[in-house]
């Protein structure tokens, strides 16, 4: 067993330099008393560490709490907008009147009796080419009006059709067929016959034997005689007028 460990064999060291000491005294020499083998038995008391802490950090007169840094951020620059906007709008105000006193102004003198000055000219714009005529668009056939008068002989016939159409017809005891849409038609002098078809077509007739209309919305007018009518389809009307 260590020496620590047993109670007895400790008080028996620490017994020993004494009993030396006395035997050196009794023999008239003095002798040092050699260091204790071993250090104190229990040592020193643990130190407190909030004790130390709290002492070396508020005791020392140059300690200084931590201090948070605060970064600051850079502000957008959102008041260069409106000055940019004031520049661009004072710089064309002042261009505009440049230009009207430059343009409006004669030559002018230098002072101290020097020549005038030329102000340059202003360059002129190019004349534009004149844009070609566009051709002319080719007239289609039964389709729109035309001039040309139409002649039907005895015993002949004519068919006219097409999309509003004004037409004058001479009729010599002929037959006249109209049909298409929105035909206005004129029949001059007496017809053997007269018939009509389509819709919304417009006849005048000075005399006609027979007349007929079919088809849809269809309006007949004869002026002389009292022909034979035929009507079929639906708001056909022939009447004198």
């Amino acid at each position: 067993m260590e020496p620590t460990g047993d109670p007895e064999a400790r008080i028996r060291d620490l017994e020993r330099p004494l009993a030396e000491q006395a035997g050196a005294t009794e023999m008239g020499a003095t002798a040092p008393i050699p260091p204790p083998p071993y250090g104190a038995p229990y040592g020193m008391p643990p130190t407190d560490p909030y004790q130390a802490a709290s002492s070396s950090q508020y005791g020392s007169p140059y300690y200084a709490p931590p201090q948070q840094v605060v970064h600051k951020r850079g502000q957008p620059a959102l008041w260069l907008i409106p000055l940019v906007v004031g520049v661009a709008v004072v710089a064309g105000i002042v261009g505009v009147v440049l230009y009207f006193v430059v343009g409006n102004s004669s030559t002018t003198g230098v002072s101290g009796g020097g020549g005038s000055v030329a102000v340059p000219t202003m360059p002129s714009m190019p004349t534009l080419p004149s844009m070609p005529a566009l051709p002319s668009m080719p007239s289609i056939p039964g389709v729109g009006p035309t001039d040309e008068v139409l002649t039907v002989e005895s015993g002949g016939s004519l068919s006219i059709g097409g999309v509003e159409r004004k037409q004058t017809v001479i009729c010599n005891q002929g037959t006249v067929s109209i049909s298409g849409m929105n035909n206005t038609i004129e029949v001059q002098g007496s017809c053997a016959a007269v018939t009509v078809s389509g819709m919304d077509n417009t006849v005048t007739v000075e005399s006609a034997g027979t007349i007929g209309a079919s088809g849809f919305d269809n309006k007949v007018t004869y002026r002389s005689g009292e022909p034979q009518t035929s009507q079929s389809g639906t708001g056909n009307v022939i009447e004198r007028g």
